[in-house]
């Protein structure tokens, strides 16, 4: 049902959004997925949810990567609010989204308004509309608009159903970006790793040393001692 919103109340002053997911989740229909967040929990991220097919998250779920990258460099305290980045459905499709801060008094973040739209329709309809213009044999000089790369942002994003989902996938794909198997990484390489997952807010998450030990193959130790040189630089 269009619109339909689960939600769970907790006791702090973002509760008056929650009836705000279920009126955009209806308003807007059910290409778009509304999400609120309460950042001051990373692992239960998720108070209320509306349309949620869209991204396979519910209740419960926690920070996707980008939240957790937008709390790390802190771009709440310059901006209201973010919009315009593409990232990817359950099914993979492409969506247009944005996220709203949700501050206090003092400017400290509570929580971000998140929508998710499915915009995979009005790209089959575009493309529908630009065959036929063709095939009519009209010559008139067009200008396209790219509705997903106009105005928007370089942002990805996944969503997670568990914070050990988000972790993994966090740890795995910068491991992944260099290109070397952990078991041939020297000290430093594993150090630049550490040091990357730490920018993108890894050990913000609860477990997080003993999952990236796990996957460099060092001991937790080591992990410590790579993040003491890193803040001591």
């Amino acid at each position: 049902m269009p619109g339909s919103v689960k939600s769970k109340s907790k006791p702090n002053t973002i509760d008056h959004y929650i009836p705000f997911v279920e009126f955009l989740g209806t308003f807007l229909g059910d290409n778009c997925e509304v999400v609120l967040h309460d950042t001051t929990s990373k692992e239960k991220s998720v108070l209320a949810i509306a349309n949620e097919h869209i991204s396979g998250r519910g209740i419960g779920a926690p920070l996707t990567d980008l939240a957790l990258k937008f709390l790390v460099e802190k771009v709440y305290l310059e901006k209201d609010w973010v919009m315009g980045y593409t990232t990817e459905g359950r099914t993979g499709n492409i969506l247009h989204s944005a996220t709203y801060f949700i501050k206090d008094s003092e400017g400290e973040l509570l929580g971000m308004l998140c929508l998710n739209m499915d915009t995979s329709d009005i790209l089959a309809a575009r493309d529908l509309i630009n065959k036929v213009i063709s095939s009519s044999g009209f010559n008139h000089s067009v200008k396209k608009k790219d509705f997903n790369t106009a105005h928007t942002e370089e942002h990805s994003e996944t969503f997670p159903k568990s914070m050990e989902d988000l972790t993994e996938s966090l740890i795995v794909n910068v491991i992944s970006d260099t290109n070397i198997l952990p078991e041939r990484m020297t000290s430093d390489e594993k150090m630049d790793v550490v040091s990357t997952l730490n920018e993108r807010g890894v050990f913000m998450l609860k477990g997080a040393i003993k999952d990236v030990a796990k996957h460099l193959v060092v001991s937790e130790a080591t992990v410590y001692r790579y993040l003491q040189k890193i803040n001591d630089k």
